[in-house]
């Protein structure tokens, strides 16, 4: 999310190339969209018994322990316990908001830290952690690498956020993709018939071909602007 509310607003704003130095519309829409993130994952791991995220997988498993199965009937047979999230993610925020609005002073001090103290810190937090998850140096290689890959790309000026985000994303993709075709006897084309399937394909074509279209025309207008100018 906030890989993608980042690169949407650089994509819309006015100056993008002041993104990247602190601008504060860069600052606000990956924050935005991380907080607002939170509350929308919840609604297919409440609703459906689909986590949203690693979080409300998390919280999937926590109900399940306590003998309440997410989907439709929780809300019936479990009100009290959906009511109880709702109101406590209610507060959460307020108090996020004013944790915002009394400690960005303080949390800004963060900034200060010199790269030649934060970067090791970051470095050794990578390895122990890569190599708690299977106890396997392998990993650990596998995570140098690839941070000396995403160095190159940002030294090339290609962006990493892409292929983080295909990374991530990519087996709750072919998890869920390969979840429909099973239930609808591998015929690809239930996608095309149902409007909600429908309606996320055009959403997300429209997004990848929007840079081409606004860029066609940005200079469609300059030349009209050449043109009417020259007459």
């Amino acid at each position: 999310a906030s890989f993608i509310g980042y690169n949407e607003a650089k994509r819309f704003s006015k100056e993008p190339e002041k993104f990247g130095t602190g601008v504060l519309e860069g600052v606000a829409a990956p924050e935005c969209a991380n907080n607002s993130a939170t509350g929308g994952a919840m609604i297919p791991t409440m609703a459906l018994g689909i986590p949203g995220s690693g979080t409300t997988a998390v919280i999937l498993g926590a109900l399940l322990v306590h003998g309440m199965r997410p989907g439709p009937l929780l809300f019936i047979q479990n009100t009290d316990v959906v009511y109880a999230v709702f109101i406590g993610m209610f507060f959460a925020n307020l108090m996020f908001l004013g944790l915002g609005l009394g400690g960005a002073k303080v949390f800004s001090q963060i900034l200060r830290v010199p790269n030649y103290v934060l970067s090791p810190i970051i470095l050794v937090l990578c390895v122990v952690g890569t190599y708690a998850l299977h106890n396997n140096m392998a990993d650990v290689w596998i995570m140098l690498i690839c941070g000396l890959v995403g160095y190159k790309m940002k030294e090339y000026g290609f962006a990493a956020a892409p292929i983080v985000l295909g990374l991530v994303l990519g087996e709750l993709i072919e998890i869920s993709l390969r979840r429909s075709l099973i239930v609808f006897d591998n015929n690809a084309f239930i996608f095309f018939t149902r409007p909600w399937a429908l309606t996320f394909i055009i959403l997300t074509v429209l997004g990848l071909c929007s840079p081409a279209i606004r860029t066609w025309v940005e200079n469609r207008g300059q030349k009209n602007n050449k043109q009417s100018a020259a007459e």
